[in-house]
Parts: C-alpha cells; structure tokens; sequence
C-alpha cells in the first residue's frame, strides 16, 4: 500500500513539474543571480538550483559548477543529492558524503567533488516539491541553524522567481496560440533618461506571420534594428505608453513593409510594456477605395464632358491603388494607336504624353479590344508583352494595368496604372478598378444620352416648326384657291392625311431616313386598285425627312387629280410609276393613260405650284408636269447625290 502512494506522488510530481514549463526554460539560468547570491551569503564554492525530473536532475540555476556539467546543465540520477530532498521534502544537511550511508555511494562525490551538501526543498505554487536549492563544498564541513535558516529563505525567493516563471510561461504560451500578434518590449533609453528606442524581449508567432519578418530573428534587438527608416510614432506613442502609464489604441502604417496594423499598447512596469495586434491593411485600403468611389460618385455628377470624367476615373485609380503613373489615353481602334493626356506620375517618374502604338508594346490591345481588363505583373517575363521589355523599360514600366472604356462596342478610351517594379495586381486591386471601369462607363453613357436628348429635341423643335410651316402653307394656299369652305376644307384634309401618312413612315426611322417603295405606297393606299401599276423601280433608294413629306405631297395631289379629272377616274384608264437613278441622280416618274383627254389648265392652281416647285426644291432638282392629251405626266428629277441606297448608307 505505501509503494503504491510513493508512485502516485512520484508521478503527480513529475507531471506537476512537466506541465509547470520550468523544465523547457532551464537552459537560460534564469536562477543563477540566486545561486551566486547563496555562495556569498554561505561562502561555498558551488551552489545550484535544481528540478528533479523522471531520470534527471536539471539545474535551472547554478554558479560555480566544474566543467563539463556546467555546459550540460544537467546529470542523470546516480549524481543527484537533490532526489532525496524531493522525496523527503525536507533539507539534507551532509558534512561529509564520503561519511553518509545515504548519499556516500553517489557519483557526484568523485565526478563533481560534492563533498559537503547543505540542501532544502522547492516547491510549486500548488505546493508540489520539485527541485532544491542546495550550497555544496568540496571540503568536509559542518553546517550551522544560521546556514539552514539563509538558505531557506533564499529558497523562498527562489520559489517566487518560479512562479512568476509559470506565470509568465502560460501566459506567453496563452499569446504563442493567438492569431494576434503579440510583443513584450521594453524601452530604450539614452544617458539622460529620453527614451529612443525600444527592444524586443518576446513575440509570438502570429507576429512573425503579420510581419513577414523570419522566425526566430528578432528578439533582443530593437525596432529601428528590426525595421531600419521606421516612423518615430511606433516608439513616441509607446513611450507614452510607458511613461503615462495609459493604455493606448493605434492604427499606423510600417511603411517599410507596406503593412496597416491595429492594436493596444498597455504598460506593465520596469520599463516594459506589452502589445495586442492585428494587420488591417486590406480593410483600411477597402475603406480608402470606398472613400474613393463615393468621391468619384459625387464627381461624375457634375461633369460634363468626357475628358473630364475619364481624368477624374484616373484620379480615382491613383489614389486606390499602389502606383507611379496613373491616367488616360484616347484610343483609335482602328489603327492601335492611343493619344496618352497629361497624367499623375510619382517622383522620379517620366511623362509618356503623346501618340503611341499599341503593337509597339505587345498584343494585349487584342484583349482590351474586347472590353478586358488587362494586368501584367512584370511586362518582362508575360508572354504578350516580353518581346517587347525594351520598349516598357524606355518609360519605366514593370508592372501593367489597362482599363478599357467602350462604346456601342468599341474601345474609345482606356485607364492605365504602371508600376516601376515587379509587383502583382491584387484581386482586390483589379475589382476596384473594374469597379472605377464600371461607373465612368455608366457616366459616359448619361453624357451621351443626355447629348443625345438635346439632339432629340433641337431636332423635334425644327421639325415641328418645319410641320407647322408646311401646314401653314397648305393651309393658306389651299384655301385661297377654294371656291367654297366645304371644298377648302376636304382638300386641306386630304393634304394633311397625306403628310400624315408619310409622318407615319419616317416615325418608325426616327426621322432619318425613308424608302421610297414605302412612301408611295402610304401615299398612294386611298386610291390603290389594279389601274395602279409600278413599273422599273430601285428599292434600295431612301430618301431624307423633308423629300419624303415632299414626294408624299406630290403623290397625294398627282392621284387625287386622276380620281378626279383624271386616269383614275374610269375603269379603262391607268397610272404606272417608276423610280430609280441615272448618273447618280434621283428621278421620279407618273405616267396617266385611258383616260379622259386632258387639256392644259387656264391657270396653275397650288397643287401644280406644290408638285413642281415646293417638292422639286426638297430634292435640290426640277419636277416638270406634262399635260399630255394621252394623259398626265410628271417627271421629278434630283441633283446627283441628292438621295441614297441603302448599300452607299
């Protein structure tokens, strides 16, 4: 039963002193000012401090010890002393080991010299005996209740030393599982006290992660060591620190490293402080290209003019992104070429104004020419653009970025960003500028719509006023030659009808343009029946708004005349129409046959005036009407050029 307990406490002990973290440490003799302290206060040539591990004996401290074992820091079993104080828990006094049944086969009396051994117990703060603090000499001696009683309260220091050790040993081990990045530092000062600087004592790997800077490379030296060139704020405010005693917040950039970081600085006494922190450079630069965008939102709404517009998409890019030259260029898709404008370049940089050819520099135009962003992260070594690493070095480009600005389909604009070094354009990077992209796209579009509307409406207020005009002269004309209000009234109708109709046609093709098979056939639908023929005739052939309404008019008074008085106007007679171009001329024909013998007029009325002059004058041409006893013939013809096919359009 008592074998049993002993392996229990033996194993409780050795697991105690195992999870206690003073075994991993030992090496550093954080207990030798100790131990030197026993050898003056006892005057004895050694002194150790000791845990007592499974199948060794560890000195966590000692001064004064022979060599080799000094440089091992530790012996097996079979030269401890200490083992018995652990498993007494009370102190050994030997005066002469060669003398003692207990410890007089022990190796370290010839290997070590131990000769004399005055040794007391330490304990964990959970009250567990692990170790010893012992004062050894090499002659025979007897020990006095003074030596026992220095010694003993030496080991109760020894014992608060080990606990702020634990102490300190889990809650370093506490920031080492952090994915913060932790620093225990402690100031620098100068020889008047100032504060220059500040060391490393500890850090944890999440710190090595966030900076980048290699394992097991920076404690013991200072930041401006570690980080040569950094911004005196990371000492200043951490001085602070320390001297205030106030914790502080902060959000700062390593510039050397290119890094945001956030974190709390918090004093913790003797010139040391502690330190909590994240990097938070994708958040801030998100937060910078937000601010960005919202800037370049409220910019774009009040600007007018597409040069404008691009040169403030720029401005946008430059300040979201890492770059040395950042602007616009006017592109000609059709020879490859861009005209690079004034443009932000960094210190050092060159201006690259001017006309350059896209082919000089490589093939990605085939890219931006179907509206793609183009990054290149080093020109020399990317497949579209290392033959020519020549030309980009001329104008100090590495790293490529190009943003195209299309319209209905075609490249008229591009965005660049260039880089003197080799760097890669970031996702995030890309989707900001495709965002930029994006939004002056969308303001180039409202210039255009808004540029046209106002077309759209100059060019409604003239047709209008060219409608109303017409109107008016039909109108007037109309009724001046009527004999009575009913008949004034019929014509101007049927006139208006006839505009109308032709209204109708150019409607459809907003007013640019229109065929003259259409024109004819809206003119001639209150009168369509087998007596109307269309002969030879050139379907390709459009003609303008206002020869379209003229043609129409004439049409209108040519077939009202032959229902009336004319071809039309019995069963046995016909109308046949022909159109086309001679010698690059417009000419219109209508031919009347069977009917009634036609005799010239006494006097031209206004249809005669209308179809001959007005309409003739649409076309810059003659409209000539024959008044054939066969019948009516009227042959309007144009200036050359004076219309178009749909194949010259």
């Amino acid at each position: 039963m008592l074998q049993v307990q002993t392996t229990d406490r033996h194993s409780s002990r050795i697991e105690a002193l195992r999870r206690s973290g003073l075994l991993t440490r030992s090496h550093k003799g954080e207990f030798e000012h100790l131990t030197t302290h026993v050898r003056d206060v006892l005057d004895v040539p050694v002194a150790i401090v000791t845990l007592v591990d499974e199948d060794r004996q560890v000195f966590a401290g000692h001064s004064g010890l022979p060599s080799p074992w000094d440089a091992r820091g530790e012996t097996p079993m079979t030269h401890s002393f200490c083992q018995h104080v652990v498993d007494r828990n009370a102190t050994l006094n030997v005066c002469d080991a060669n003398l003692d049944p207990l410890v007089r086969d022990n190796h370290a009396i010839f290997d070590i010299g131990v000769v004399a051994y005055l040794g007391v117990p330490l304990a964990l703060p959970d009250g567990e005996v692990v170790g010893a603090l012992a004062a050894i000499d090499t002659a025979p001696r007897v020990w006095t209740d003074a030596d026992e009683r220095r010694l003993h309260s030496i080991a109760r220091t020894v014992e608060k030393e080990m606990a702020v050790r634990i102490s300190e040993a889990r809650w370093r081990s506490l920031f080492e599982g952090l994915h913060e990045g932790f620093i225990l530092g402690r100031v620098v000062r100068d020889e008047a006290g100032r504060i220059v600087d500040w060391l490393y004592e500890e850090v944890n790997s999440a710190w090595h992660d966030l900076t980048g800077v290699p394992h097991g490379s920076v404690v013991g030296r200072t930041i401006r060591e570690v980080f040569p060139g950094i911004e005196d704020e990371w000492i200043d405010e951490f001085a602070d620190v320390v001297r205030t005693g106030t914790p502080a917040r902060f959000t700062r950039q390593v510039g050397t490293l290119g890094r945001w970081y956030d974190g709390v600085a918090q004093a913790i006494g003797s010139d040391r402080f502690t330190v909590i922190f994240l990097e938070v450079t994708d958040r801030i630069e998100q937060e910078r290209r937000q601010n960005a965008l919202l800037k370049l939102g409220d910019d774009l709404r009040n600007l007018s003019t597409i040069d404008d517009i691009v040169a403030a998409a720029s401005e946008c890019v430059a300040s979201g992104i890492e770059a040395d030259r950042v602007g616009f260029g006017s592109v000609d898709e059709r020879s490859e070429t861009v005209e690079i404008r004034p443009h932000w370049i960094a210190a050092g940089m060159t201006s690259i104004a001017g006309l350059h050819d896209f082919r000089s520099f490589g093939s990605f135009i085939d890219e931006l020419k179907r509206g793609e962003t183009v990054a290149i992260a080093d020109v020399e070594t990317d497949c579209r653009t290392a033959g020519a690493a020549g030309a980009f070095s001329a104008i100090q480009i590495r790293s490529l970025l190009n943003l195209p600005i299309l319209e209905a389909g075609r490249i008229v604009l591009v965005v660049f960003a260039h880089r003197r070094n080799v760097l890669a354009w970031t996702e995030s990077e890309l989707r900001f500028v495709r965002q930029v992209g994006d939004r002056t796209q969308a303001a180039i579009g409202r210039l255009r719509a808004e540029e046209g509307q106002r077309v759209l409406n100059q060019e409604l207020a003239h047709r209008m006023k060219n409608s109303l005009a017409m109107v008016q002269a039909i109108a007037t004309q109309t009724l001046r030659q009527a004999r009575t209000m009913d008949e004034g009234r019929e014509a101007i109708t049927s006139r208006l009808s006839a505009l109308a109709r032709a209204q109708d046609i150019l409607t459809r093709t907003d007013f640019t343009e229109a065929n003259v098979r259409e024109v004819v056939d809206a003119a001639m639908a209150p009168h369509r029946s087998s007596q109307v023929h269309i002969e030879a005739y050139d379907d390709r052939i459009t003609l303008t708004a206002q020869q379209a309404l003229g043609l129409s008019l004439a049409i209108h008074e040519l077939a009202t005349n032959a229902a009336k008085y004319g071809a039309l106007s019995c069963l046995e007679g016909s109308v046949t129409m022909s159109w086309g171009e001679t010698d690059k001329a417009f000419y219109f024909k209508w031919i009347e046959e069977g009917g009634p013998t036609v005799a010239p007029p006494e006097r031209r009325g206004f249809g005669s005036k209308l179809i001959e002059r007005i309409v003739a004058s649409y076309f810059d041409g003659e409209g000539r009407l024959d008044f054939d006893p066969a019948g009516i013939r009227f042959t309007l013809t144009g200036a050359p050029k004076a219309v178009e096919t749909a194949a010259q359009a």
